[in-house]
């Protein structure tokens, strides 16, 4: 069955890349919005020349959402259309309200991680989701990484023992590659920079790998001339059984390519593991390094496994994150889908608890 999907936010950087997903994927792409103004249709055009992030591999992107009905608000295209889902891209702080207007008009969410400025402008919606049975969804695709998904299978097994550590590092290409007079990087409204935009991918993945949530942080934040959100930072955090760890993200490399690195260090296993790497690296295969010394290994008790991903249907970012739209496409009528809108809400607070130390130069305990 094709699904009827609305189109909230043409005018972000990551369109191009959703738009060539929407493309893999049974949707028929019905409306389409940008907020308060009337866009032509026919006179989209791949933002190619926007180097922070992606190109289309030369899609027509017109041709993606020939016939689409046009709207300038977004609650009168998720009112006024009939939908499946709406498919948004857009600001945090105006994200929530058009999430609302779905839930009230019983049509399904993919969202832009994090749906929103802070989780007091989620957790209300988000009950009512729930309360509803609308499915909302936060683009947490991380957790379709094949290298993620085996960390978190094994520390379910109890490969690791107790996990005592983890370190993160994920690192993008600094402010003067990028748009810096988009709302992504206005701090009214979208609250935060490297922390609030690339940070989340890590900030969900390594709780959602240990199957244990952060439950306070301490954080330190970098910020420029640039722009008036933060450029990078540096938490600590503490998980609810006590694992301790640090993540490192922000606007620092001179190249564009992503520069990640992942260690995971228990009292009977350690991983090292760049989880990814893109496109734009050259690169599909991808080690893990563990050392055990549970005595099945004692033969070779360091092993390297070497994740050959593949970027035939999304060359982009890697077949992973195709997979992550599949998921939900296929599930989100039965709620078998790999994040959810409460996913979202708990991201969110740790969010919040890392901006409040930022400024309190405290530890902060994440919010329940």
């Amino acid at each position: 069955m094709v699904v009827k999907l609305g189109y909230v936010g043409v005018d972000h950087h990551h369109r191009d890349p959703y738009f060539a997903i929407a493309s893999g994927l049974e949707v028929d792409i019905t409306a389409v919005c940008e907020p308060g103004r009337q866009i032509d249709t026919r006179q989209l055009a791949a933002m190619d020349e926007r180097p922070d992030e992606i190109t289309t591999e030369g899609q027509e992107i017109a041709d993606l959402v020939k016939g689409a009905t046009v709207y300038e608000d977004p609650h009168r295209l998720v009112a006024q259309t009939d939908l499946d889902v709406v498919w948004i891209t857009y600001r945090n702080d105006e994200t929530p309200s058009i999430v609302d207007t779905a839930i009230e008009n019983g049509v399904n969410v993919i969202s832009e991680k994090p749906i929103g400025r802070t989780a007091a402008d989620l957790e209300s919606i988000a009950q009512r989701a729930n309360e509803t049975g609308v499915t909302v969804s936060p683009t947490l695709y991380y957790r379709t990484n094949p290298v993620a998904m085996e960390l978190r299978k094994r520390v379910q097994n109890g490969f690791f023992g107790d996990v005592w550590t983890v370190e993160g590092r994920f690192n993008a290409s600094q402010l003067s590659y990028r748009d810096t007079t988009h709302y992504i990087y206005d701090r009214e409204t979208s609250r935060g920079g490297a922390l609030q935009w690339i940070g989340p991918h890590w900030i969900d993945m390594i709780p959602w790998i240990l199957d244990d949530p952060i439950s306070r942080v301490n954080a330190q934040f970098h910020y420029t001339s640039k722009s008036d959100v933060d450029a990078g930072a540096v938490l600590q955090f503490e998980t609810e059984s006590g694992t301790i760890g640090t993540y490192h993200s922000g606007y620092y490399l001179n190249s564009r390519g992503k520069d990640t690195h992942l260690g995971l260090y228990g009292t009977q296993a350690q991983a090292l593991t760049p989880v990814h790497h893109d496109s734009l690296q050259n690169e599909s295969t991808l080690p893990v390094e563990f050392i055990s010394d549970n005595p099945d290994w004692s033969g070779a008790p360091k092993r390297t496994i070497n994740f050959e991903f593949t970027y035939d249907r999304f060359p982009a970012w890697g077949d992973f994150v195709q997979d992550y739209f599949e998921a939900y496409f296929a599930g989100y009528e039965t709620g078998d889908f790999p994040a959810t809108v409460n996913d979202a809400v708990q991201l969110l607070r740790v969010l919040d608890a890392a901006y409040e130390s930022g400024e309190t130069d405290e530890w902060v305990e994440v919010g329940t």
